[in-house]
């Protein structure tokens, strides 16, 4: 064969393939998008929670404010029994985990002073269940010490390495509580010594300092809400038709120091009538409102809004990774409740009494350094606490609450979102008849 023909050849071969490919290509559909991947949390997350490489004898220490009576800092004694659930769903794994629960005293020194009990003991880490002065005493105190800490209920004033927050920040409550006023033009905050918040800038303020008493109080805020006449005037006679301010607030901002005293402030407001909405600080979402305003006869209704992370319990009827984690968390309150060996955090009565307030942020903490222990597979506090500066948590890990991401010193990834009051039983928890009835349930508009 000549050359040119082997050329012509070549050239017929070589259009015959390329035909051939451009033919298949245009007979392939299209090729799918990539398929969403599958949630990594199984259908049903376990009640037992294993941590492979876990030291024997591990434990970590809880610092408590003792009291029962509205003492600052101890409003979340009965939320951060959590922790034992997390304990007792270790031990149900393999892995035994004690806890040593250590008194403030409601101070400064008091705190510093339980820290250094803990660290004297050998504990791997710290949780904080306490407020204010003295959990950032607390928190300061175990940075000085090398101990891990993690505060469910309180920023640090001074974030450090090994020092960590899941509680929202101050900033993302406040525009959580924006969120709850939207559409609101006519703000009414009504305050006994509380903080009040920049989305109430402007508005008008009623100070229980400027009262003789609460009801002295709670009369003027309905006078301003339109739901009581205002007083008579000067000589008028006994007969003169009341009257009512032209323009009321349309919604009332509630803010108190303490659980107990916004628990107070909300009853003398509802015996007022006041009917508009009331917005409260974020107090409110602690067990120790529910218990004060139960013992003083408030009602509990819609017309109660706050603002929360989305961990309450609720978040078990979602259709998602951290609905089944809420769902397995308070399957374990249940079985644990049923348990009378099984104490608080104090020791003193079975957990079966706190049961009703247990909540997923105490039992999140110590999911999270019973994690870092075991990605470290040691109980050294300096381990623990690099081992879980590079961690992120979620339900698949045991967390019954939002994902919480370690590489940051705020950890808790999810935003606030605003809440109603419902006396509504969800049924997830074990009957107790003597335990307020409060459950509050993320807004419609709420993810």
């Amino acid at each position: 064969m000549s050359p040119r023909a082997r050329l012509m050849t070549l050239l017929t071969v070589g259009i015959a393939m390329v035909a051939a490919v451009v033919i298949a290509l245009s007979v392939i559909p299209d090729r799918p998008e990539e398929a969403a991947r599958p949630d990594p949390v199984a259908a049903t997350v376990p009640v037992a929670l294993n941590a492979d490489g876990v030291p024997a004898k591990f434990s970590l220490g809880v610092i408590l404010t003792f009291g029962s009576s509205g003492e600052p800092g101890s409003e979340y004694n009965r939320a951060v029994q959590g922790a034992v659930v997390a304990a007792q769903r270790f031990s149900k794994g393999g892995t035994e985990v004690t806890l040593s629960a250590r008194n403030d005293s409601g101070t400064e020194d008091g705190a510093r002073e339980a820290v250094r009990s803990l660290a004297e003991q050998g504990v791997s880490g710290v949780v904080v269940s306490t407020t204010g002065a003295q959990a950032r005493a607390a928190a300061k105190a175990a940075e000085e010490l090398g101990l891990p800490v993690i505060l469910p209920y309180a920023e640090p004033s001074e974030p450090a390495d090994s020092t960590w927050t899941t509680s929202p920040s101050a900033t993302a409550l406040d525009a959580a509580l924006g969120a709850a006023l939207e559409g609101k033009i006519r703000l009414l905050v009504v305050n006994d010594g509380g903080s009040v918040p920049s989305a109430a800038e402007g508005a008008q303020t009623l100070n229980l300092q400027d009262f003789e008493d609460i009801t002295a109080l709670a009369q003027a805020a309905a006078i301003r809400t339109g739901d009581q006449p205002l007083p008579p005037a000067e000589g008028a006679s006994a007969g003169a038709e009341s009257v009512r301010v032209s323009d009321p607030a349309d919604a009332v901002i509630v803010s108190a120091a303490t659980p107990h005293r916004l628990a107070r402030l909300v009853q003398s407001l509802q015996s007022r009538d006041v009917s508009v909405p009331m917005v409260l600080s974020r107090e409110a979402t602690a067990p120790a409102f529910a218990t004060e305003l139960s013992v003083v006869d408030g009602a509990v209704s819609g017309q109660l809004m706050s603002v929360a992370a989305v961990n309450g319990d609720g978040a078990a009827l979602r259709q998602d990774a951290q609905g089944r984690g809420m769902s397995a968390f308070l399957s374990a309150v249940r079985m644990f409740s049923g348990d009378p060996q099984i104490k608080n955090l104090t020791g003193d009565v079975a957990f079966s009494a706190d049961a009703w307030a247990a909540d997923a942020a105490g039992h999140d903490a110590v999911v999270a350094l019973v994690r870092a222990a075991a990605v470290a597979e040691s109980s050294l506090p300096r381990d623990v606490s690099e081992a879980l500066s590079t961690m992120t948590l979620g339900a698949g890990d045991g967390l019954a609450g939002p994902a919480l991401d370690f590489t940051a010193a705020a950890a808790l990834t999810a935003k606030p979102v605003p809440v109603h009051a419902s006396s509504q039983d969800l049924g997830l928890r074990p009957t107790d008849g003597s335990a307020p009835r409060l459950v509050w349930v993320p807004a419609a508009t709420s993810p």
